[in-house]
């Protein structure tokens, strides 16, 4: 029974990590979908994109 026991609690804590990072990775992600969207000036007939030149927090593109 005790074996039992110990892979739930193995089982809730795996789920409880991947929770917490997904909790933290998609607003992240949803904030660089968001700044890169517009960055992304224009679509020309040839299918080229253009981008403006912005700063992100480390880098610039």
């Amino acid at each position: 029974m005790s074996e039992l026991k110990g892979q739930m609690l193995s089982m809730i804590l795996t789920l409880a990590a991947f929770g917490a990072i997904a909790g933290a990775l998609i607003p992240a992600f949803q904030e660089s979908a968001k700044t890169a969207g517009k960055a992304v000036t224009a679509v020309d007939d040839s299918g080229a994109v253009s981008y403006k030149q912005y700063k992100a927090a480390a880098f610039t593109l």
